[in-house]
């Protein structure tokens, strides 16, 4: 009779035994797949980290196109108003017998100087307002890269973490199903 309760002992005993190991492999799935599941979101999150950068680099790139357009414009607008301060100086030397004739080429001259002046002006300011706004956004967009360079390299070590602990969980647990 003690044979067979003991027996039964050893059999209560090694059934709980098998629960709890159950049980064990039961969390040990859970939790890889949890991971599993929170490395795809994170690679996710790294691949949108990496196209942002890229956007960066192509508004960077088209800014730097009109700020280049914008300094062509002007030199030529100065081109402009060198070669019409060259005419009027060329009126001013020669004699004109017909004094009516050369007062109304200068004035012609004066006008065409003082428009082109304008245009040199205005489209200063409007590249000095262009590259204040564009250093502005570079220092957004090097902040904003900054702090995704960050998140990426965070991600990318919480990545590697929990892939180790995947590769740590099935050496743990070497579990066939069949």
């Amino acid at each position: 009779g003690e044979d067979i309760d003991s027996l039964q002992k050893i059999h209560v005993f090694n059934m709980e035994k098998l629960k709890n190991s159950e049980l064990r492999l039961a969390e040990a799935e859970q939790k890889i797949r949890e991971l599993a599941l929170n490395i795809k979101g994170k690679e996710g999150l790294i691949k949108e980290l990496v196209r942002t950068g890229k956007d960066a680099q192509s508004v960077s790139r088209q800014y730097s196109l009109k700020i280049t357009k914008l300094e062509q414009e002007i030199e030529q607008a100065k081109r402009e108003l060198a070669e019409t301060q060259k005419q009027l100086q060329e009126l001013d030397s020669k004699e004109l017998g017909d004094i009516p004739e050369k007062v109304m080429l200068q004035k012609e001259c004066q006008k065409k100087m003082e428009a082109a002046k304008l245009k040199v002006q205005r489209e200063a300011r409007e590249l000095e307002q262009k590259v204040a706004q564009m250093k502005h956004q570079q220092s957004q967009i090097q902040k904003r890269l900054c702090e995704e360079s960050e998140k990426k390299k965070q991600l990318e070590a919480e990545l590697q973490q929990d892939q180790q602990q995947i590769k740590v969980g099935f050496f743990l647990f070497p579990y066939d199903k069949e």
